[in-house]
């Protein structure tokens, strides 16, 4: 390279930037990291960016919006905006009601259903519910969760009772999850968010 040449190429190191660089709205940012939080409740779901940004939207709009104690731009996941989460379906397409339309009766830390009534998909004979329990630190950006699962289900089963362990959850989710092979990895066709504790 000539002389010439390095002194151009030192010039235009030295010439500054002036492109317009994207700036991300930090709020976006919080509502991304917060559905990376919120969907351990659905982790037995196959993984889908539809329903993750479908979350992270929800977030922006529903929670995030309800932070009225710091301006636009700035505001954050709060632990009491967490209500309007109470029976949020991870996948609308296959809502938890469309394989179990029964009473769920739900207690503090459990759920009892006294007459089983699944509505079964073809080919699949066995069937498995999820209870999941999630506890979120929105300002550690950490999540700690218990879960607790039925036996093997057939379609002759009658009655279930499920109880987390752990009691200090935030959000608590239930799941389904269908098989014709008990050998296969177990994945929920879907999952739904029963309760909220503030």
């Amino acid at each position: 390279m000539t002389t010439n040449g390095k002194l151009f190429l030192l010039q235009r190191k030295n010439i500054p930037c002036n492109k317009n660089k994207r700036i991300m709205n930090p709020e976006f940012t919080t509502a991304i990291r917060g559905a990376k939080l919120i969907k351990v409740c659905a982790a037995l779901m196959p993984p889908d960016r539809k329903r993750f940004y479908r979350l992270s939207k929800f977030i922006l709009h529903h929670v995030i919006h309800a932070d009225v104690h710091h301006k636009i731009g700035e505001r954050m996941l709060l632990t009491e905006n967490l209500q309007v989460f109470k029976n949020y379906e991870f996948d609308p397409d296959h809502p938890f009601e469309k394989y179990m339309p029964g009473e769920i009766i739900l207690h503090e830390s459990s759920i009892s259903i006294p007459q089983l009534k699944i509505s079964w998909p073809l080919n699949n004979s066995y069937c498995k519910i999820f209870l999941v329990g999630v506890s979120i630190d929105f300002q550690a950006f950490t999540t700690s969760s218990v879960i607790q699962s039925s036996e093997w289900l057939t379609r002759d089963s009658d009655s279930i009772n499920l109880e987390l362990k752990n009691t200090n959850v935030h959000l608590i989710a239930i799941g389904i999850a269908f098989t014709k092979n008990k050998s296969l990895p177990v994945h929920c066709q879907a999952v739904k968010i029963i309760d909220v504790h503030l």
